[in-house]
């Protein structure tokens, strides 16, 4: 398929409201906010409960023996989705697990640094600031990011905080920096590869966040080259919740060793991650209908779609809300988009986003997140293939209801 023929929201193809049939909403509930919690197609929950019917027929055999040739088998084919080496990929249930997994393995030193930046993701500063905090003089360097911000402009402010540190000559180094691939809130593509060529320029060990990465963007882990990256399976590749990949690669996993130990554990890499105890492993096994769903449209008519109702749903939200979208660039969006919100008022009780949240599942039964980044309020919203442009309209005459009723009470 041509760039020229591949799905865009305004010739949506296989995708928009006909996808419906294919998830389970009911016909009154249109989700918005696919980037937190994802959703998976209805053939991916009856291939999990296959699964289930599998284990239950059989648990020994299923436990001591198939479970390694399964992982074994999704591992590979994330392997080629991912460009890397089988060997180098954990199945794990989410992120969070991903940035515990590698920041409570590596061994930190007294003058030991870890750079990040101060719009990553909540759990994973909050995990940096655990080790800080359970050092001896282990210390977090934040490099402070407001959107919009250039690419070329985020790579000096990151380059000026290692050059400061190096100035130093304290005896102290940057052992690790963490970077995300796509923030969270706000959502915004980061350059990537820059970032992680950058700070292996100056020594450091690079852990890239992709959370919301794989299934968003096209994912190459031979060229980004990482020394760790993590990703959800269970938000874009529409596997069930609790299905993560971590990439380790292989000149580190000496060092590296999950949350929970088991009887494996000094067995190697491979068999310390194929044994996480008694437990479900249904959510991971359902990364292999997820990908057999996405393939028979193709990743990059999915890419392209949802990259194309992210730009074009965002415009039309924003001109009905007089305002406009956070990121000018069309590379800074993947398929989120953060749309300002028209607050005159940013101290009004209302204006946080439990307030407004409970404003919009009580009385329109939709969400979207609503934050304040910088000096405005944006709200995050999620493109996917079962959405078309019009969702978006109505979602915006929404948020103007809310906005408009909100600034009157002001």
């Amino acid at each position: 398929m041509t760039s020229a023929e591949l799905p865009t929201a305004a010739n949506p193809g296989p995708f928009g409201h006909q996808q419906r049939k294919n998830f389970l909403f009911p016909e009154n509930y249109t989700q918005f906010n696919h980037g937190s919690f994802g959703t998976f197609p209805k053939v991916v929950q009856d291939d999990m409960r296959a699964w289930h019917d599998r284990v239950e027929k059989n648990p020994d055999l299923w436990m001591r023996r198939d479970l390694y040739t399964a992982l074994d088998d999704i591992k590979t084919q994330l392997s080629e989705f991912v460009n890397c080496d089988m060997e180098e990929l954990a199945l794990v249930t989410n992120t969070t697990v991903g940035i515990n997994t590698v920041l409570r393995s590596l061994r930190f030193d007294p003058g030991d640094r870890i750079l990040v930046l101060s719009t990553g993701y909540v759990s994973v500063n909050q995990t940096v600031r655990y080790i800080c905090d359970t050092h001896t003089d282990v210390k977090v360097i934040e490099v402070p990011i407001t959107f919009p911000i250039s690419d070329k402009d985020m790579l000096t402010r990151v380059e000026d905080a290692l050059k400061q540190h190096k100035e130093l000559k304290d005896g102290s180094k940057i052992k690790l920096g963490i970077v995300d691939w796509i923030s969270s809130v706000p959502s915004v593509v980061h350059p990537v590869k820059e970032l992680v060529d950058l700070l292996h320029s100056y020594g450091a060990l690079v852990y890239v966040d992709g959370a919301h990465s794989i299934g968003q963007v096209p994912v190459d882990l031979s060229y980004l080259r990482p020394d760790f990256y993590i990703t959800n399976c269970h938000k874009w590749l529409f596997s069930v919740r609790g299905s993560a990949l971590l990439y380790v690669a292989k000149r580190h996993q000496h060092l590296i060793h999950p949350t929970s130990i088991t009887g494996e554990y000094s067995q190697g890499f491979a068999r310390e991650f194929g044994w996480a105890g008694t437990q479900d492993y249904s959510s991971l096994m359902s990364i292999l209908s997820a990908l057999t769903f996405r393939k028979q449209y193709g990743e990059d008519a999915i890419i392209s779609y949802t990259h194309s109702l992210a730009l074009e749903g965002g415009k039309a939200m924003a001109k009905i809300l007089g305002t406009q979208t956070l990121t000018p660039d069309d590379h800074h969006v993947g398929n989120m988009v953060n749309v300002a919100l028209p607050i005159k008022d940013l101290n009004h009780p209302k204006a946080n986003t439990k307030a407004l949240m409970e404003i919009l599942m009580d009385k329109y039964n939709v969400f979207t997140p609503a934050f304040r980044h910088g000096d405005k309020f944006y709200t995050r919203v999620s493109a996917q293939i079962y959405l078309e442009v019009q969702d978006f309209v109505r979602l915006g005459n929404i948020w103007k209801e809310v906005v408009d009723e909100l600034n009157a009470s002001a």
